[in-house]
């Protein structure tokens, strides 16, 4: 599992375009300049969100993107999986083939991280980054 900026971008930059959108789309020079991400790589991510099926362009003078679907159902795990981040933690996609061609001792830790993760993204919508922060129940005292 190898979580890049790819991913961590895509989301900043869908949570900006749900605080932002109104009836008028929003341009990705705004969310380049607010999220102080480069124009070009937001287009390749805007691309593939698009394809994705999450956001829609508007083409004119006041043009930008849009969310294609309501809002509030967008996961984190889809944006994640629209802009093909890769969430494997197992190295052989699942298949059990981790070591010539059988299973390694460890695939089951890794398999089942693969499940916490994607159920844990698959249940945080991109609303719940602009209404408020990501209650993790974890306790801080625990980690210090």
């Amino acid at each position: 599992m190898k979580l890049t900026n790819k991913g961590r971008y895509a989301v900043m930059a869908m949570a900006d375009l749900a605080s932002f959108q109104s009836d008028k789309p929003v341009s990705l020079n705004d969310i380049s300049l607010r999220q102080n991400i480069s124009l070009s790589y937001l287009e390749q991510l805007f691309a593939k969100l698009k394809n994705g099926k999450l956001v829609k362009s508007v083409r004119g003078r006041h043009g930008g993107y849009k969310f294609a679907i309501t809002p509030a159902s967008v996961s984190i795990k889809d944006i994640m999986e629209a802009v093909e981040e890769d969430l494997d933690a197992t190295h052989c996609s699942g298949k059990r083939t981790c070591i010539t061609g059988k299973r390694c001792s460890s695939h089951e830790l890794w398999n089942d991280l693969n499940e916490v993760v994607q159920d844990y993204l698959s249940r945080i919508y991109i609303f719940d980054l602009v209404d408020s922060p990501i209650n993790t129940n974890i306790d801080t005292k625990e980690i210090n």
